[in-house]
């Protein structure tokens, strides 16, 4: 039997096959990125503001019906304004004393690493030069010399194995 056979619809069985349906990890991104189709999010909201609103609304009437409970209420709201607007000026305060403090500990900084650790790496810097300088002279003195003798020799040898091999 050839794959064809094995998959070819019979003709006695004209039933579509039923695809299974989507599974709870499907259904559960597909509700995280907002595609559910379900409306009531969007109706609470809708309930939501209509109620915010119509409360607001309800407060501006009474107030303006009543004149002096506006003005005790606008008293309050300057009472409050003027406590935010000092609780917000002793945190700029605040800040530019944290702010002072932090640049003063970054030019000690700076101030330590300039009196105590650029000298260290000057030492540092002598002290590479003078292994350089060391080795360079033991170089030039002892091992160039001896190069130059181990070279000599190689060419020594060299030459005396191409005579024995012209004899031969």
């Amino acid at each position: 039997m050839s794959y064809n056979d094995q998959h070819r619809p019979s003709p006695s069985n004209d039933k579509t096959p039923i695809l299974p349906g989507p599974t709870q990890e499907e259904e559960a991104t597909k509700r995280s990125a907002g595609l559910s189709s379900s409306p009531k999010p969007a109706i609470i909201a809708a309930i939501v503001a209509i109620v915010i609103l119509a409360v607001l609304i309800a407060v501006g009437v009474v107030l303006f019906n009543n004149p002096p409970s506006a003005a005790v209420l606008r008293d309050i709201f300057l009472i409050l304004l003027g406590i935010q607007s000092m609780v917000i000026g002793l945190l700029i305060i605040v800040m530019l004393v944290a702010i002072i403090y932090v640049v003063l500990k970054v030019y000690d900084f700076v101030k330590f690493v300039q009196t105590e650790v650029e000298p260290m790496l000057d030492r540092a810097d002598d002290a590479v030069r003078t292994v350089q300088s060391r080795a360079v002279f033991i170089s030039d003195t002892a091992v160039k010399p001896v190069v130059e003798i181990m070279a000599q020799v190689s060419a020594i040898r060299q030459i005396i194995r191409s005579f024995r091999r012209s004899r031969d």
